[in-house]
């Protein structure tokens, strides 16, 4: 699953040092709770966002690409897991399967 949009925010997260990343494409929201020295990129940047099995093609340093598993499932929202980091899809249809390790990327369109 991708999809090509932007970050439309970045704020301070309630626990230090994090930060929360908002990433939009078509009528879906992406919320990102990240350690801020993991954030690389800025509010308006262009992005795509991919959720695979795979280990997709992504620049170290570059992009934002970790390990993580669906924690639950609520139809058209869903919340995953990067070792403790949460990630949040909301209008998402696809169907994701638990206790499987998905690749959960934010990469910078060129």
């Amino acid at each position: 699953m991708e999809c090509s949009g932007k970050v439309t925010d970045i704020q301070k997260g309630k626990i230090p040092y994090t930060n929360i990343l908002v990433f939009e494409c078509d009528d879906k929201k992406v919320e990102m709770l990240l350690h801020e020295d993991l954030i690389t990129f800025v509010k308006g940047e262009a992005a795509r966002f991919v959720v695979s099995e795979e280990v997709p093609q992504f620049k170290q340093g570059v992009d934002f690409c970790g390990r993580g598993v669906l924690v639950r499932d609520d139809g058209d929202k869903k919340l995953f897991s990067i070792g403790g980091f949460v990630v949040v899809l909301h209008n998402f249809q696809e169907k994701f399967k638990e206790n499987v390790k998905y690749y959960i990327c934010l990469m910078k369109e060129e």
